[in-house]
């Protein structure tokens, strides 16, 4: 019996499937040290109430801090994918060019190479399997189309790789690939020892605290010994997984050793990341000049109101000076206009006064004049004041008397300025 024929037994013999479904608690000691410990010594020295403080413990530790990178990792994944999906296939083929790789199958006889990206693949040569070393001129190009490949990749028959969909506790998942190992062999019908495997992890429930993960097997000799013919033909891959026919889309785990894994330089992950720096510092720049704009307008605005400011001050000590002066002017033309002149007093005297009446004396002072003089008859220079309209109240300041070795009489009297003040 060979050992495809014995892989299918022991498959058959523990589930009758190469893909199965299945729902599993991990025993108490490994969810009380979460891989981190023998599970035979746990068996035996853990009880039950140690086994519910450390459960208590770990619950507090990975409940509060949450896979946050993982859960933006998937979101980001998710929303370029929704993007490249939303885009015709052509421009999508333009614009996201796929990487070509090389993957490489063996049937038994010959090593099948074929080149593609994730959404083509297509033969190019073939190559068989010897004990000994290929001639130079096989050697060569397999050489040259090694080192032309991104990235190689053996790809395994579905006959020898085992799917196996589980559901675990989240507290898991910092040691998983540790528990994993633990479960291998109530999980499947072989050892730790006898298999290389890796995961997917496809969900979290926050709500169950859960991970839904697919794990993925390989028996180790035969990988191993496919490992060893690649080696002979002069190729050594990077990822070994589970190939979709017809198409370049693989699984996304590797299944070889970590011995034996190529940690290659990934220059389209160095260029996304230059590219995601050009992007951020454009969207900063995007942010940050319309800022920059804005500040330059705003202080040439501010130059432009200061400007403003001074002029409005010029005006405004201008505006007040004419004020002042209209207000001078309008005191001065008021004050004319209010008082009489003089002469006018002087002429409206001379036309009142009766010819045997003269002045010895005027004082005109604001609204009141004062006239001193003599006259044939001082009685009667009231009524003649009286009817005078630049002349109004007229009176005595003192008795009239006759003057010596003359028939006219001496006055003193004083009348008001009608409308204002002479001066």
């Amino acid at each position: 019996m060979g050992n495809h024929d014995r892989w299918l037994e022991r498959i058959t013999r523990h589930g009758g499937t190469y893909r199965s479904r299945q729902r599993f608690t991990l025993p108490d000691p490994v969810l009380a040290h979460a891989g981190k410990i023998d599970s035979r010594e746990c068996r035996l020295t853990c009880s039950r109430d140690e086994h519910d403080m450390n459960m208590s413990s770990l619950k507090t530790r990975f409940k509060l801090s949450a896979p946050l990178v993982h859960r933006l990792t998937d979101f980001w994944c998710w929303w370029l994918a929704e993007l490249a999906g939303m885009l015709p296939k052509r421009i999508r083929a333009a614009a996201l060019p796929g990487v070509e790789r090389l993957y490489l199958e063996l049937n038994g006889l010959e090593v099948i190479a074929s080149r593609g990206t994730s959404e083509s693949i297509r033969e190019i040569a073939r190559y068989p399997l010897t004990a000994e070393a290929l001639p130079l001129e096989q050697a060569q190009e397999v050489a040259e189309l090694a080192s032309r490949s991104r990235e190689l990749i053996l790809c395994l028959p579905a006959d020898k790789v085992l799917l196996k969909t589980l559901s675990l506790p989240q507290v898991a998942e910092s040691n998983l690939r540790e528990v994993l190992g633990f479960e291998m062999d109530r999980q499947t019908p072989f050892s730790l020892e006898q298999v290389y495997y890796d995961h997917v992890l496809s969900k979290r429930n926050s709500k169950t605290n859960t991970l839904t993960l697919e794990l993925v097997v390989t028996p180790r000799l035969y990988l191993d010994e496919q490992l060893s013919k690649l080696k002979v033909i002069g190729f050594q891959p990077h990822q070994a997984t589970l190939c979709r026919e017809k198409t370049g889309q693989t699984q996304p785990v590797n299944l070889l050793p970590e011995a034996v894994r190529q940690h290659r330089s990934d220059s389209a992950q160095h260029l996304n990341l230059a590219l995601g720096m050009l992007t951020l510092a454009l969207l900063l720049g995007a942010i940050a000049l319309p800022l920059v704009n804005k500040t330059q307008v705003i202080q040439a605005l501010e130059a432009r109101i200061e400007l403003a400011t001074s002029k409005a001050e010029v005006t405004r000590r201008l505006r007040n000076e004419v004020e002042s002066l209209s207000t001078d002017s309008g005191f001065l033309l008021n004050k004319k206009q209010l008082t009489p002149l003089v002469l006018e007093i002087v002429n409206e005297l001379t036309l009142i006064l009766p010819d045997d009446t003269w002045i010895n004396r005027l004082i005109i002072k604001g609204q009141e004049i004062q006239i001193q003089g003599q006259s044939t008859a001082a009685a009667a220079l009231i009524p003649l004041i009286e009817s005078s309209d630049s002349l109004h109240n007229p009176r005595f300041r003192s008795s009239v008397t006759r003057s010596q070795g003359s028939n006219s009489e001496r006055f003193h009297l004083s009348a008001e300025v009608a409308g204002g003040s002479a001066i």
